[in-house]
């Protein structure tokens, strides 16, 4: 192994076997050469494999010792050293209604529903309690890991439940959480490039970094202090997210990360506790959650059944949204949706796409949101009709 201020190289098995051969020479003479039959040879090639074994290993080590080639564990532990943790996989949660005996007292994972529209399947994830009324908020979660999207919507059947357990009410789903695989390798590493300063709790992308975990997705999270805007007043950080879990843990998550000094601004406060046990506030902006619609015309093909194929162009568009993700301050662009309208079998042309929010009278082509507001579309929002010329 040759070691120099770039780095290191690797030697061949030859490349040591010569090695040793100019260093025997030195004492056996310049007609020394390393045969395959000698005593001294044999030891000489067995060094040389060992020696071999040594910087396979050493260089094993140097790879996942640098931050920028480390793999797997050896990668989670180099990375946590600064606090930067590989992301989980999570899975796809929400919560339902459902019916039945008022009283009864239900364990977790005994219910299990299926999705008619997806076809996978969820499970209870706590313990439930029927009311009185005959009705409990039930929090499911998928039984698989990864980005398996849910619709407010969308309709579910009983696959196993107690006795007790009548029915899933159509009350819409709500605190829709879409899950993610785990963090890949690269992933992690781009992740890590942006907090790699030992101490840089004070940046912006150090903060983000640290609090990725707490979002489904990057661009439901934005860090802002005076260099990035403006207008805002020195020593100040404004954080806006659409976070995953309850407002005290993301309160102790910014109390942790954020570095003392700077004073934190939003509408949304949490009294959390320093290590001497004192009261501190920590704000943010939670974000506004902007339902959307989206309205269109298409023409469908001879031979197909209109209502299905439009049910179709919804799902897909839908789809759509789940790969792309709109995060705070997007535009959406009507167009975006024109090609998986296209998509869709049974859809011979686009003739229209609009999008507007909910609360607005008028479609446009396009909708721009602020920096505190986030896009969210479902099913039931997407309005469709056919145009039959």
């Amino acid at each position: 192994m040759n070691i120099d201020k770039n780095g290191y190289t690797l030697l061949n098995l030859q490349e040591v076997l010569n090695a040793y051969e100019e260093q025997l020479q030195q004492k056996f003479g310049a007609d020394f050469f390393i045969k395959p039959e000698g005593v001294i040879d044999n030891i000489v090639t067995s060094a040389g494999i060992m020696e071999m074994s040594l910087q396979e290993q050493i260089a094993f080590l140097a790879k996942q010792f640098d931050p920028e080639t480390a793999e797997s564990y050896w990668q989670d532990a180099l990375y946590e050293r600064i606090g930067v943790k590989r992301l989980p996989s999570q899975v796809t949660k929400f919560t339902k209604k459902i019916t039945g005996t008022g009283g009864y007292l239900g364990e977790v994972n005994s219910i299990v529903i299926r999705s008619l529209l997806s076809g996978y399947e969820f499970s209870n994830t706590k313990d439930y309690e029927i009311g009185a009324d005959g009705y409990a908020d039930v929090e499911f979660g998928c039984v698989v890991s990864g980005a398996i999207g849910v619709n407010a919507g969308e309709s579910f059947i009983i696959v196993t439940a107690p006795y007790e357990v009548a029915n899933i009410s159509d009350d819409e789903a709500s605190k829709i959480a879409i899950g993610r695989e785990r963090e890949t390798d690269s992933e992690f590493r781009i992740r890590f490039r942006r907090s790699k300063a030992q101490n840089a709790k004070a940046t912006c992308n150090a903060n983000i970094a640290n609090l990725l975990q707490y979002v489904d997705n990057q661009a439901f999270l934005k860090v802002l202090d005076k260099k990035i805007d403006s207008k805002m007043e020195a020593g100040t950080v404004k954080i806006i997210a659409k976070h995953n879990t309850t407002d005290e843990v993301f309160a102790n998550a910014i109390f942790d990360t954020v570095a003392l000094g700077p004073v934190l601004i939003g509408d949304t406060t949490v009294t959390v506790k320093n290590k001497s046990g004192q009261n501190v506030e920590i704000c943010w902006k939670n974000a506004d959650e902007i339902p959307m619609d989206i309205s269109g015309t298409i023409k469908v093909r001879t031979g197909y059944y209109a209502n299905t194929v439009m049910s179709n162009v919804k799902q897909n568009i839908l789809n759509y949204i789940q790969k792309r993700v709109y995060g705070l301050e997007s535009i959406i662009y009507a167009t975006e949706f024109i090609i998986p309208m296209l998509e869709v079998d049974g859809v011979e042309a686009v003739t229209g796409v609009q999008v507007k929010k909910n609360s607005d009278t008028n479609f446009s082509d396009s909708v721009s949101l602020t920096e505190v507001e986030l896009p969210v579309f479902a099913f039931e929002r997407i309005t469709l009709s056919q145009n039959s010329q």
